[in-house]
C-alpha cells in the first residue's frame, strides 16, 4: 500500500520540486540587492502620511547625471508602492514624514564560487558534479559589476531626524538606456519591509 502510495505521489512531488526550485532560481537572478534598516522607529511613530522632502531634480537635455534621468521612475513607483501598502502623500507643509533618495553608480566585486570544476566528482555521494554551465557563470559573474545604487530616506518632519533607510542596488545591464521596470522592482522591494497601514 506505501508503495501505491509513494507511485501517485510522485508526479505531484517532481511538479513541487519545480515550482519551488523556479521561484528560487528567479529570486537569485533579479539583480537588486536590498539592504533595509530595522523599522521600529519609523513603526513607533505610528505616521502615515508623508511628502517629498525636495523637488524632482531638473537636468539639462544633454546632462549625463542619471538622478534627473531616474527621478521620475523611482517617484512613481515609491508613491505606487506606499499607497498600496496605505500611506497617502499629502502636502509637504502637513505631512508627517518626509522622503528623500540619493541615486548613484557603483561596482560590486563579484564571487567566484571556489573549489567548483566540472570535472570533479565528490566521493560522498552521486550527482555532486558541477557541469560546465555553472562553472562558466561562476567566471563571468566573478568580474567586477556595474551597479545603479539607489538609497531611500524618511526623515520626522518636524525633527529632520531619519526614521528609516533602505539601499539598494540594481545590476545594469545597459548603461545607455534606464530599465524602468528594474527600478519600480526594487523600490517596490525596498518597500516591502515596511508595515501595511491599518
Amino acid at each position: 500500500m506505501q508503495i501505491t502510495s509513494y507511485r501517485l505521489l510522485k508526479p505531484f512531488l517532481t511538479l513541487r520540486f519545480l515550482a519551488v526550485f523556479t521561484i528560487f532560481s528567479m529570486s537569485a537572478c533579479s539583480g537588486i540587492d536590498v539592504n533595509p534598516e530595522a523599522t521600529d522607529t519609523f513603526v513607533a511613530t505610528g505616521y502615515t502620511t508623508y511628502a517629498w522632502r525636495s523637488a524632482p531634480p531638473s537636468s539639462e537635455v544633454s546632462s549625463k547625471d542619471i538622478l534627473p534621468q531616474k527621478s521620475p521612475y523611482i517617484r512613481a513607483a515609491l508613491e505606487e508602492k506606499m499607497t498600496e501598502l496605505g500611506y497617502q502623500r499629502i502636502e509637504k507643509d502637513d505631512a508627517e514624514f518626509l522622503v528623500e533618495y540619493l541615486v548613484a553608480s557603483g561596482h560590486n566585486d563579484g564571487q567566484l564560487v571556489h573549489g567548483g570544476s566540472n570535472d570533479l566528482l565528490y566521493g560522498s555521494s552521486a550527482n555532486r558534479e558541477i557541469d560546465g554551465a555553472s562553472a562558466d557563470n561562476a567566471y563571468a559573474l566573478s568580474g567586477i559589476v556595474e551597479t545603479g545604487d539607489i538609497t531611500l530616506l524618511f526623515f520626522d518632519a518636524m525633527t529632520n531626524d531619519v526614521l528609516w533607510q533602505v539601499q539598494m542596488s540594481i545590476v545594469v545591464e545597459n548603461a545607455n538606456r534606464i530599465d524602468d521596470e528594474e527600478v519600480r522592482k526594487a523600490i517596490h522591494k525596498g518597500l516591502s519591509s515596511l508595515p501595511q497601514v491599518l
